[in-house]
């Protein structure tokens, strides 16, 4: 599973628009929503969102409820397909449109 990178990040590293458009016109990276790249033939779940929103953009947003327990291999019941994703973080945070927009195959809630 690959991860998303967040283009205001890739700016704020010193990447600008113009390099990073030169990678996509390369196939190095690939736009994934408005806002975000992922390196060509990725497959990003909502695992790389996650670490995406902590890492990149400094957000304490995070999975909780079933969905934490099962990351942390803590699950009592094995759960054949997760429909639903409970997501934490303080009233202030929003999530970026990328991360809405985009189909994780799951709900985030």
């Amino acid at each position: 599973m690959g991860t998303v990178a967040a283009t205001s990040w890739l700016n704020q590293k010193g990447y600008s628009n113009q390099l990073l458009s030169r990678y996509k016109k390369s196939k190095w990276l690939e736009s994934f929503e408005t806002g975000a790249l992922r390196r060509v033939g990725d497959s990003v779940g909502y695992e790389g969102a996650i670490y995406t929103l902590q890492h990149q953009l400094a957000l304490s947003i995070h999975p909780g409820g079933r969905a934490a327990l099962s990351l942390l291999g803590k699950a009592h019941y094995l759960e054949l397909a997760q429909s639903k994703v409970d997501l934490f973080g303080t009233e202030k945070e929003k999530l970026p449109a990328w991360c809405k927009k985009a189909d994780w195959g799951i709900k985030l809630v």
